[in-house]
């Protein structure tokens, strides 16, 4: 008997200890995620994404808007982030050393001037195809392969600005262009148009098009945007970023290719739960545009209706 309780006892310890370590992990993330801005950031994109939805008297788009950002949005992420970054090898003890970095001066001034970067690197990356509604025709109608299609919608490739220093050209490029950084960003986008060109022969000629024009394109977008956004400094601290181990973990991307890690899967939870509510989302092509306006801070750009 006395050996029952012994190993009833041992074994509520284990339980209690695991149950102690899952939260304590998670809590990790938790904290990762506020030092990185991420719930902030994606608290953002939730109060953009209401401008999708039809504006009648039946439904509060913005009151349940803000009641699922408030109620719901945490637990959401965080369920899915812990097991994605414990999959991927993050231990609690890499998480706290990626916040120590991130929670300094120089790393928080860093977040700041990246988020302006990615606002106007993102904004004048996506101008082109934003445009390319401006026409008449339907995409669908297009032959993108040919002349006047996607090559000539593209235009030239976009070359770097004239002013931009060439000290800080060389440092940006030895810092973040040589980095996984931005190869990343191009595997991952080339990865999805070979994932909707594969079984469409006209697709895949409008992959080569965009091929053609966002390799030799990127870093010169990359290097515009930056300048007058990301300093020296800023370039300087990220270099620590990018040699140290722990932050380095978070640049494989290929750890973190789960469904349920995409930012499109917080936007299809909050879109579900909306129509779950009543919401009705908006076929008018303006609701859209007026929402990538919103989420690229570039609401005075004029893109058309």
């Amino acid at each position: 008997m006395k050996k029952t309780r012994l190993l009833v006892a041992l074994l509520v310890m284990l339980v209690a200890a695991s149950a102690y370590a899952q939260d304590s992990y998670r809590q990790a993330v938790k904290d990762y995620l506020a030092a990185t801005d991420q719930f902030e950031k994606t608290k953002s994109l939730m109060s953009d994404m209401r401008l999708l939805f039809e504006k009648n008297a039946q439904v509060d788009i913005d009151g349940l808007t803000k009641r699922y950002i408030d109620e719901r949005l945490e637990n959401d992420m965080l369920d899915s982030y812990v097991p994605a970054l414990a999959d991927a090898g993050m231990t609690e003890a890499d998480l706290r050393e990626i916040i120590s970095l991130v929670s300094t001066p120089e790393g928080k001034t860093l977040e700041a001037h990246q988020q302006e970067w990615m606002g106007e690197f993102l904004a004048e990356f996506l101008m082109p195809f934003m445009m390319m509604g401006e026409n008449d025709a339907p995409a669908e109608d297009k032959d993108l392969s040919s002349g006047g299609g996607l090559a000539d919608l593209l235009g030239e490739p976009i070359q770097p600005k004239a002013d931009i220093d060439p000290a800080y050209a060389a440092r940006f490029k030895e810092v973040i262009l040589e980095s996984a950084f931005a190869k990343n960003m191009i595997d991952a986008m080339m990865a999805r148009m070979d994932k909707d060109s594969a079984d469409d022969s006209n697709k895949q000629e409008s992959r080569k098009a965009f091929t053609d024009w966002v390799i030799p394109s990127m870093s010169a977008l990359l290097l515009n945007s930056a300048y007058g956004n990301l300093t020296l400094e800023d370039l300087d601290y990220a270099a620590r970023l990018y040699t140290n181990e722990s932050y380095c973990k978070l640049q494989n991307y290929s750890n973190f290719d789960r469904d349920d890690l995409k930012i499109g899967s917080f936007m299809l939870k909050y879109l579900d739960w909306m129509k779950g509510q009543g919401a009705t989302l908006s076929e008018d092509p303006q609701d859209a545009i007026e929402f990538f306006k919103s989420m690229l801070n570039v609401s005075k750009l004029n893109l058309g209706k």
